[in-house]
């Protein structure tokens, strides 16, 4: 009998541990990023990231159609095709809602591009076919310190939209950048901005260390009915 829970405690310990190092390895963040769009509904994206102190991983979220939906209705959802890159402690990342970085139809998804013209029709903005009807998000952040830092959203943070269900169609919405100089709007399609970042780490569940907690306590008083016995 004091084998066995002199095992179940040995094994317990190891749980805990591999936990604690889990945790310490690996952080999972939240991310959202808001685009004022002075036309229409601001669009947002709100999603999680995990992040191991080097790499960047499992980038997924949503995203309302630009300047459409409500801000609480994030009807695309963006996790594939994964594009990361660190200069220094800086990390860009780009997620999209196709597996593919064509998003605008000539290619590519740099929203300074919003207004490429389309080889089809020849107009600013329209995506036509082999644009798969995609649609971008991306931010950076500073690692220093192992604190995530948002960057100025005014250079790193932008989004495009080729999605036919955006308000205006199968064009092209961007925002990107801060308000012009002198002006109240945005260089965006219809004069959207980038606007707000923000990223925090997902607390570890309360859960997860309780019952940790009380099964070590229930082995130790276990333990101390056996020595008093």
């Amino acid at each position: 009998m004091k084998q066995i829970k002199k095992k179940l405690f040995l094994f317990l310990i190891f749980i805990i541990t591999n936990i604690s190092a889990a945790q310490a390895n690996v952080t999972t963040y939240n991310v959202e990023g808001i685009f004022t769009e002075p036309s229409a509904y601001d669009t947002i994206f709100s999603g999680t990231f995990d992040w191991d102190g080097s790499t960047l991983s499992n980038l997924q979220g949503a995203m309302n159609s630009s300047m459409f939906y409500k801000e609480d209705e994030l009807n695309l959802t963006l996790s594939n095709n994964l594009i990361t890159d660190m200069n220094g402690s800086v990390v860009t990342a780009s997620i999209f809602l196709n597996p593919s970085s064509v998003v605008f139809a000539t290619g590519g998804y740099d929203a300074t591009e919003e207004y490429m013209l389309s080889e089809t029709f020849g107009m600013a903005g329209i995506a036509p076919t082999p644009n798969p009807s995609n649609a971008y998000f991306t931010f950076s952040f500073d690692t220093v310190n192992d604190i995530l830092t948002p960057i100025g959203v005014s250079s790193t943070m932008q989004y495009g939209d080729c999605t036919p269900e955006g308000m205006m169609g199968s064009l092209c919405m961007t925002a990107f950048g801060d308000v012009l100089p002198g002006s109240s709007r945005g260089a965006g399609t219809m004069s959207g901005y980038a606007s707000s970042l923000s990223i925090s780490a997902v607390p570890v569940p309360a859960a997860v260390w309780l019952f940790a907690s009380a099964l070590l306590g229930l082995v130790g008083v276990s333990r101390k009915r056996t020595l008093s016995v």
